[in-house]
């Protein structure tokens, strides 16, 4: 897990967005978090080296996004819509 938390680390850094955001582990996800807030997990799927996402909606639940991939195309999709990253508080 510490291999793709570093693999994270540095696709988020290359993005001037998600160079904000903080990304650590938690169990066998990882979460996005900006400010202590956590608003985004990428979760391992069964399939190898596949991960899905959710978001944390309006600061009230998870929302699955209709989006899975390896982990450097889920932080290039949450790059490319940024409403994921964002919300209001």
């Amino acid at each position: 897990m510490k291999a793709n938390l570093k693999q994270a680390r540095e696709v988020a850094g290359r993005d001037p967005q998600l160079s904000a955001f903080e990304i650590t582990i938690a169990g066998p996800e990882l979460h996005l978090s900006k400010g202590g807030e956590c608003f985004a997990r990428l979760i391992p799927t069964d399939r190898p080296e596949q991960w899905r996402m959710e978001y944390f909606a309006h600061r009230e639940r998870w929302e699955h996004i209709h989006f899975a991939g390896t982990l450097e195309e889920c932080l290039d999709f949450l790059a490319e819509n940024p409403h994921y990253l964002f919300w209001e508080g």
